[in-house]
């Protein structure tokens, strides 16, 4: 009687713990979690979208068509080998135990991009993270950029594998990527940087603190100008646990700001 009584319990703690594991498996995630989790999530865009502008800019140093007199960073660069004319070229950009850099963020450790000849087709640029931090969030993994442009347009496959980032708070970003960045500006003078100008086309997934897996999808090219720490124009989806959201990042305005609409309700978020 005791064993039956026993196997008849056991039964029902399976039972009970089958079914409130399949209610949370469930359970629908709420407005407020959703715009957070959006929030969280879309900062793996931005990264991305910083790391292409660093692995770019590298790339045209190696290239001597940026003057280093003019430029306000205050990390120490150096490019080896050093003569114009051997490649592929490692630059490393050192910012030691700290510093803040013409882009207004705090920087320590070093950047390390491996440069081939990123003028001719099919060549690519790299970027490794060496305990490398901004403003507290440590960034680590592989990202890459493959010149695939035509005479009139610079076009670069973007490729990030294995991103790991953490901020001062602990929340965490793991994410793999593979995007298109098409000129859409400033091609015609080549030799200045500032005016370039990109739209951004791909995909993106990211998992969460939680482990939660969030997908997503740019709709309408986002627009990102080298000039803009932020991409100021374009749309697309975010699917969170099942949840579709909606992504706006504005009309050309440059700040840190998107709307996203959840159940029909927009709400603005800070990247």
């Amino acid at each position: 009687m005791k064993k039956q009584l026993s196997l008849r319990l056991l039964m029902l703690t399976v039972l009970v713990l089958t079914i409130m594991n399949a209610c949370k498996k469930d359970e629908p995630t709420s407005e407020p979690e959703a715009v957070a989790t959006s929030a969280q999530a879309l900062r793996s865009q931005q990264l991305i979208s910083s790391s292409f502008g660093i692995a770019l800019h590298g790339a045209e140093k190696a290239n001597g068509l940026l003057n280093n007199s003019t430029e306000e960073r205050c990390s120490a660069v150096t490019i080896f080998p050093a003569d114009a004319t051997t490649f592929p070229k490692t630059i490393t950009v050192d910012y030691g135990s700290g510093c803040t850099d013409s882009d207004g963020k705090f920087k320590t450790g070093k950047v390390i991009v491996t440069v081939d000849k990123i003028w001719e087709a099919n060549t690519q640029v790299s970027i490794q993270y060496d305990n490398y931090t901004e403003d507290g969030a440590s960034l680590s993994g592989r990202f890459s950029l493959k010149n695939q442009s035509t005479a009139s347009a610079g076009i670069y496959t973007v490729q990030a594998e294995d991103i790991k980032a953490a901020d001062n708070q602990g929340n965490t970003l793991d994410y793999d990527a593979l995007q298109t960045f098409t000129q859409i500006a400033g091609h015609a003078s080549w030799w200045d940087w500032s005016d370039d100008v990109y739209e951004i086309n791909g995909s993106i997934q990211t998992v969460l603190t939680n482990g939660e897996t969030v997908n997503w999808t740019i709709n309408n090219p986002l627009t990102k100008a080298n000039n803009c720490l932020w991409i100021s124009e374009g749309t697309g989806v975010l699917n969170i646990n099942g949840l579709e959201v909606g992504v706006d990042y504005g009309n050309t305005t440059c700040d840190n700001k998107a709307n996203v609409t959840v159940n029909g309700q927009t709400y603005e978020v800070t990247l």
